[in-house]
């Protein structure tokens, strides 16, 4: 009987622990969401023609950058651009009157998800302001003066111009 409540325990934890990962898309959280009523590939393509077309947006290129580690006899690869693959992650910087500000948002869902929803969604995982303040909601957040400011610029800059784009008005989820 302990046995059983022990492998049901450790079965319940390890849900728990998956589950909320995959719910808050790993430990960063949303800083903010914008869903509209298109589908993923059509929010993808317009967001990559709004960055191409502004001047104040610079895409972050995600290359295949990665490192081998060679340890107990096998090898692993390593990719260093998980946040930035240019499928589920994009980072992008836009220039401010005080710089540059960077931020790493994400599609919701996945493979499956995108393949049939009418929906899309992207949220913003990471934001730094000029002076490298920022950070995600996973790690404590950030201030509301400066995530005022970031998310200001972000509308600003890249959300009013996919709404012009798609000619569709985002609702805000968070």
């Amino acid at each position: 009987m302990t046995r059983q409540i022990n492998l049901f325990s450790l079965t319940f934890l390890l849900t728990t622990i998956l589950t909320g990962c995959f719910i808050s898309a790993g430990t960063h959280g949303s800083l903010k969401s914008y869903k509209y009523a298109t589908t993923k590939n059509k929010l993808d393509s317009t967001i990559i023609f709004v960055i191409k077309s502004n001047p104040n947006i610079n895409l972050e290129i995600a290359n295949s950058n990665y490192i081998i580690d060679k340890s107990n006899g096998k090898n692993d690869t390593i990719f260093n651009n998980y946040y930035n693959d240019g499928k589920s992650y994009l980072t992008i910087k836009i220039k401010t009157d005080k710089g540059q500000a960077t931020y790493t948002f994400r599609y919701y869902g996945n493979d499956e998800n995108w393949k049939t929803s009418t929906t899309s969604e992207i949220f913003i995982s990471y934001a730094f302001d000029e002076l490298g303040n920022g950070g995600s909601k996973g790690n404590g957040g950030i201030d509301k003066k400066t995530l005022k400011h970031l998310t200001e610029v972000f509308e600003k800059e890249l959300i009013s111009n996919i709404d012009k784009q798609l000619n569709l008005i985002h609702s805000k989820t968070k």
